[in-house]
């Protein structure tokens, strides 16, 4: 049995709402039970209850067992002198609050269904990722739509959060913003956070200087990156070497630690020198990047913008001073499409919303525009038979999977809701 059940229970009004006593056998009926407090504090609060024949206002506090206000030290804490029922699974002593006043007391796992109970345990026992696989095509599709739609604008709201810190530490500088993110999902799954740390150790102020020159901005990228630390006899590198150190004094950079950046695992059209070479010729080729990101509408629009080649030397590397056959390396859309879910939509949306221009349906339009994330998450939720259509549904299925999935909070999900509301009985209890 866990606390957060119990507080399920009590919110949903999952128990009978009769026959009802505490346990000095005082009968008890619920006229509400209260509003559910997610701060410090009683669990509910402003419920109203008849106990005996007395119509009570007030709080209601939740534990296992009725000792858990002893740990808790409530009856140290006047906050809790206007608890007027105290709900528990096992009751273990009696309870008294700061005045010396015993507390009414409702144990209630007499009431509790034993049909819910049994699911709910099932689901918290699941070792599967998706623990209601089982369960699942039991659930209302539109339960399911409406469940997806509001986790993807969870996750995006999480995005933006992000963004506004990116904003107000850069003094509400957009272009600043955009450098920053866009640089660190150029690092993709395994460098994303080198790629971060290099938007810090290569800040856009002393980026942005060189915007017309794409060797220097090369030269800023693989130094600061660590890539120009070593000897070697390519004419590109010693050239690339010879700019940084001029540079890096100008402008007194530090390198990255060795060996943060990482080849290991990755497709040579994903390592991390091909996408720093396409970085630099995105910035030194297209104008006002931050104005034309944000009129961005159709993923069409994306592809004329991001689908940028390297330069010359890398048509024949993936690394410096090791030839292979020749290659043009420019953006590929899947790439550009993991930009758009993971940049220009958190971008769009949190300049809307700063602006008071918000277009729910602009967004909407763009991100189920988009074809399905591939990756093991989404993989395997497509195996339990929880699919996605879009872009917009494996964004949903990810938030789902981070923030639910993995923490067990079957109860706080709109499917696990559902599975539980509908594995109620509407028979007699045993009190």
């Amino acid at each position: 049995m866990r606390e957060q059940l119990l507080h399920y229970v009590w919110k949903n009004g999952f128990i009978s709402p009769e026959k009802l006593k505490t346990t000095d056998n005082k009968p008890v009926r619920i006229i509400s039970g209260g509003i559910h407090n997610h701060n410090a504090g009683p669990d509910f609060l402003e419920a109203k209850i008849i106990i005996g024949d007395i119509l009570w206002v007030g709080n209601v506090e939740i534990h296992k067992y009725s000792s858990d206000w002893y740990a808790h030290h409530h009856e140290k804490d006047s906050s809790y002198d206007n608890v007027i029922l105290h709900i528990v699974y096992e009751d273990d002593m009696p309870i008294y609050n700061s005045q010396n006043n015993q507390i009414p007391t409702l144990v209630l796992s007499k009431y509790l269904d034993k049909h819910l109970l049994k699911k709910y345990n099932q689901l918290y026992k699941s070792k599967s990722l998706l623990k209601c696989q089982n369960d699942l095509n039991k659930v209302d599709s539109f339960v399911i739509l409406n469940w997806k739609n509001r986790l993807f604008f969870d996750r995006l709201e999480d995005k933006y959060e992000i963004v506004k810190r990116l904003l107000n530490n850069s003094k509400n500088d957009w272009n600043q913003v955009l450098y920053e993110t866009l640089l660190k999902y150029f690092g993709g799954t395994v460098n994303k956070d080198s790629f971060e740390l290099l938007a810090k150790f290569l800040p856009y102020v002393v980026f942005k200087n060189y915007l017309d020159n794409p060797i220097q901005l090369e030269a800023l990228l693989f130094g600061v990156s660590g890539f120009l630390e070593n000897e070697n006899p390519d004419d590109y590198y010693r050239k690339l070497k010879e700019e940084f150190i001029f540079l890096k004094h100008k402008h007194n950079l530090d390198v990255l630690p060795n060996h943060i950046i990482k080849f290991h695992r990755l497709r040579p059209l994903s390592f991390p020198t091909i996408r720093l070479a396409q970085f630099a010729q995105l910035y030194h080729k297209i104008d006002f990047l931050f104005e034309k990101i944000i009129k961005i509408q159709k993923p069409k629009d994306a592809y004329k913008i991001f689908g940028i080649a390297a330069n010359e030397y890398w048509c024949t590397h993936y690394n410096f001073n090791k030839k292979t056959k020749v290659k043009t390396k420019k953006v590929g859309k899947k790439f550009i499409d993991l930009i758009i879910i993971n940049v220009i939509v958190p971008l769009k949306f949190a300049y809307q919303k700063h602006f008071d221009q918000y277009d729910e349906e602009e967004i909407i339009d763009l991100i189920t525009s988009i074809k399905p994330e591939e990756n093991r998450i989404i993989n395997t939720f497509k195996k339990l038979d929880l699919t996605a259509q879009n872009a917009m549904d494996t964004q949903a299925i990810i938030q789902l999977n981070q923030k639910y999935c993995t923490k067990d909070l079957c109860l706080q999900c709109d499917i696990g809701h559902f599975i539980l509301k509908n594995n109620i009985k509407d028979e007699p209890r045993e009190t």
